[in-house]
């Protein structure tokens, strides 16, 4: 088991290595991509199988220890192996394809890693003494599977961003909170208050609250950008709310988990059963890769037509969300034709830009 876990990761870090190498173009696409996604997993995951197998014949036994606390370790190495192992395959991934990292700042990633171990420790903890209590354990895990999503969803960035100071509050906010709420009540949606990130972020973005989404603006975006700039930025994120992204966003983490859920039921566990871990962790990675590059290809759609709906809020003025956009590339230093994980590439994005006010 453990030669199989090593030539799986050996297999994943050469054929990073050797795209890393190979493709210093940055236009590594198509079946390259899901290739170095695949390796990815596999450089990550390979070490992580080696320690489920060292830790299942050496490691201590879970069970022996009260319910609350076995279940709260159990949740925490969770979190940090899948989750955390998702991450860290995504990172590297981006890393050998020479894209940026799409994250608003260390210190919310930081944050948001430790709420969301210690609200997976929490609830599993608290979902094994509850097992100790009942008979019908399918009900057990659709109430654990329900509490994790919820605290990811939305406890976890409700935490996150609970203290963040509001525009309104800020002088370098000017008339952007009134125009946000005008086009809000315009379009027939309730106006929402936007919060202001602080420290280096030089971007905006919308996410889940507890009662209704926020739509959160980064403090070196106001400094960094003229005013019809970032009203731009701030229209093109309002389209997303108009257009209820962050709901469609949602509902692909729903088809993930029930797609992994049948995937495990159907296909992993029986592999693990079979004692064919490596098979199991592969089959995983597949899972994940897959699904992730679907989600890359739906989100650059959106992203265009988010951007048209943004032209037609500022008039038909396409050119400061264009002069945006090349700033956000120059501050991140991208390449104009290179594209992201869940964004097109900046220059296919002003060009269209171009093209939706010329028709208005």
């Amino acid at each position: 088991m453990l030669p199989a876990f090593a030539i799986v990761t050996v297999v994943g870090i050469a054929t990073l290595a050797s795209v890393r190498t190979l493709r210093p173009d940055r236009e590594a696409r198509g079946l390259t991509e899901v290739c170095v996604l695949l390796a990815a997993y596999s450089a990550v995951y390979g070490p992580v199988g080696i320690g489920f197998v060292l830790q299942f014949h050496h490691g201590p036994d879970l069970a022996n220890l009260p319910p609350f606390i076995g279940g709260a370790l159990m949740g925490a190495l969770l979190a940090i192996l899948v989750a955390g192992g998702m991450w860290l395959a995504t990172v590297l991934a981006l890393w050998v394809l020479r894209r940026p990292l799409e994250l608003p700042s260390r210190r919310m990633g930081v944050r948001t890693a430790v709420l969301l171990v210690a609200a997976l420790a929490l609830v599993l903890g608290l979902a094994m003494a509850f097992f100790e209590a009942v008979e019908n354990r399918s009900a057990g895990l659709l109430w654990v599977g329900m509490g994790l999503f919820v605290a990811q969803s939305f406890v976890v960035p409700w935490l996150t961003f609970l203290r963040l100071p509001r525009l309104a509050e800020s002088s370098d906010s000017g008339d952007l909170q009134a125009w946000v709420d005008e086009v809000m009540t315009r379009r027939g949606s309730r106006p929402i208050a936007v919060r202001i990130h602080e420290g280096s972020l030089v971007n905006a973005f919308v996410l889940w609250g507890i009662r209704r989404p926020w739509l959160l603006v980064g403090e070196a975006l106001l400094k960094e950008m003229s005013h019809s700039e970032v009203r731009a930025v701030l229209a093109h994120e309002v389209a997303h709310l108009l257009r209820r992204d962050h709901v469609r966003l949602l509902l692909s983490g729903v088809v993930w988990a029930v797609g992994m859920t049948a995937c495990t039921m159907l296909v992993i566990m029986p592999l693990y059963e079979a004692d064919r871990h490596v098979l199991g962790v592969m089959a995983t990675a597949t899972a994940n890769t897959l699904y992730f590059v679907a989600l890359g290809m739906v989100m650059r759609r959106v992203e265009y037509a988010t951007d048209r709906l943004a032209v037609e809020l500022l008039d038909g003025k396409g050119a400061p969300l264009a002069s945006a956009l090349e700033k956000l590339a120059t501050v991140k230093k991208t390449p104009l034709k290179q594209k992201g994980a869940m964004h097109p590439a900046v220059q296919d994005r002003i060009e269209a830009i171009d093209r939706a006010s010329l028709r208005a």
